[in-house]
């Protein structure tokens, strides 16, 4: 894997569906609002996969933070909001539980979050967690932190056994129940995938956007490709290879736009970041003409998604995650480690979210229906 630039976004799903939630009643329309309506077994089937998603409740296990404990947390890149928020999440779990916490932002660059673990490990922090940060992009600073008894927590990024090199995490975020970091992500590029098929009513020609820096780019992309291909009607008829480096040169929007023009027999596009779509991707949706005909599905997004499915702003449905049950989550896997615990599952998963489904009030993010912080705070002790 590359140790370029990437622009992380939260979090990561699954395998079995476990503890579904949400209702699925209404229909699904395009980013323009044409009534698009599934009426095959199928296309309601995997309609009904998506807006159900996956997810679980917090840990009820009792457990309570030790005293004096330093914390760093990592941003990935505190410029963009699916990194600040979980950043803003685990410093406000951590300052709950009595903890000194540092806030280190590595600035969406390698170098700077390898920076900030070697910063916490001279400041002698007790913990570290990296927020969308995977280990084997801060190999030797996790290897420095190791050997100086410095435990780093995942913040929702893999250990480096993800990528075929030695453990060296404490703990990765443990996020469902008997379901791998890999297959987390898998299940979010499978259930875009549902939502594309229910939607186009089991006839989607798909735009694919690719995501190539990061390690779970290629998962996203293979549990939306293996999930599509179970539908007879439906297939990917471009792809896009996206990098971060076309957001630091400022050719993403272009090399997005001059793409939805290109693939003119596309009736859907799949963006596996939701963040892109605010900072130009959905204008040039609209710019196309084809706003109203073009089912647009995106991964992981938090509100500004929201808004732009709401308005019918050049976006149809996006992936719907607590990104703030994440950061406590994460604070609750340091202090049960920090106690000699065994890690317990968090519980954090997502479902898809469209102007019909599972849509949170506006100026509001998803949290799952779930009041996750009394549950962390009890289970902690704390008021």
């Amino acid at each position: 894997m590359s140790n370029s630039r990437r622009l992380i976004t939260r979090g990561t799903v699954l395998a079995a569906i476990i503890a579904l939630t949400a209702a699925c009643g209404s229909t699904a329309t395009s980013s323009g609002d044409s009534g698009t309506t599934a009426t095959s077994d199928q296309a309601k089937a995997a309609l009904a996969t998506a807006v159900k998603g996956a997810t679980g409740t917090p840990p009820t296990a009792p457990t309570k933070a030790k005293s004096g404990v330093s914390l760093w947390v990592v941003s990935c890149g505190e410029q963009v909001p699916s990194c600040a928020k979980p950043v803003a999440a685990a410093k406000e779990a951590g300052e709950l539980v009595g903890w000194k916490v540092n806030v280190c932002d590595g600035q969406l660059n390698p170098d700077g979050w390898g920076t900030c673990i070697r910063r916490a490990v001279s400041a002698k922090a007790d913990v570290v967690i990296p927020i969308g940060i995977d280990c084997i992009a801060v190999q030797q600073p996790s290897q420095e932190a190791k050997k100086a008894g410095v435990a780093i927590v995942g913040g929702g990024g893999s250990d480096c056994d993800a990528a075929g090199a030695p453990k060296l995490w404490a703990s990765e975020r443990l996020q469902l129940s008997g379901v791998s970091i890999k297959d987390y992500w898998s299940m979010a590029g499978k259930l875009a995938a549902d939502y594309v098929i229910g939607a186009t009513d089991g006839k989607g020609q798909v735009l694919e956007l690719k995501f190539t820096d990061p390690i779970w780019g290629p998962w996203l992309s293979e549990g939306f490709e293996t999930e599509l291909g179970t539908c007879s009607g439906c297939k990917v008829v471009k792809s896009l290879e996206i990098a971060n480096n076309d957001f630091v040169s400022n050719t993403a929007n272009s090399k997005f736009g001059s793409t939805v023009q290109q693939a003119a027999t596309a009736t859907a596009i799949y963006v596996p970041v939701g963040g892109w779509m605010p900072t130009g991707f959905a204008q040039a949706v609209k710019a196309s003409g084809r706003a109203n005909s073009l089912t647009v599905v995106t991964g992981f997004g938090d509100e500004s998604n929201f808004g732009l499915i709401r308005d019918g702003g050049g976006q149809t449905a996006g992936l719907g995650y607590a990104t703030a049950w994440g950061g406590y989550g994460s604070v609750d896997t340091a202090i049960r480690i920090l106690n000699g615990q065994a890690p317990v599952v968090e519980g954090d998963g997502f479902q898809m979210i469209d102007a019909t489904h599972n849509m949170p009030a506006a100026g509001q993010d998803y949290d799952g229906g779930v009041d996750f912080v009394a549950a962390y705070k009890k289970a902690w002790g704390v008021s």
